[in-house]
């Protein structure tokens, strides 16, 4: 029973890592858009600029391309929350294969024992014979 609870809480971790990197990656497009809308006015800005050679577009240009820049600042940290999340994401959903798998294998080796320990200790112990017969054989 505790390793299907480890296997439904890897698998849980897994789900809440996908969220928060869906999360991630909605709150980085969003920026990335609004990066782009900058980079267009500030481009709008320039041609001002070129027309008129007025020091008043040139220095707005700037403001405009700082702030562009921290808005992709902020994009950048959302996209490495994005990459962190699929990353535990996938990591959690590797480990709750992995125990699913060991819970598999220890109920394989239950079912070869006889069904476990409560089993065991009601048999009688086991003979000399059956344990020879049990010793692996070299190979041929």
């Amino acid at each position: 029973m505790g390793t299907t609870r480890s296997v439904m809480t890897a698998l849980c971790i897994a789900l809440l890592s996908a969220g928060g990197a869906a999360y991630c990656y909605t709150r980085a497009d969003a920026l990335q858009v609004q990066g782009q809308w900058l980079m267009e006015r500030g481009t709008a800005q320039a041609e001002d600029y070129a027309e008129r050679l007025d020091g008043a577009a040139a220095d707005a240009q700037l403001k405009t391309f700082a702030e562009r820049r921290v808005i992709l600042e902020k994009a950048h940290v959302w996209q490495r929350g994005m990459l962190l999340g699929v990353l535990a994401a996938a990591i959690a959903a590797v480990s709750a294969y992995l125990l699913f798998l060991l819970k598999r294998l220890n109920d394989q080796l239950l079912d070869a024992t006889g069904g476990g320990a409560q089993e065991g200790a009601a048999r009688e112990p086991a003979s000399q014979e059956s344990v020879q017969g049990l010793m692996p054989s070299p190979q041929r």
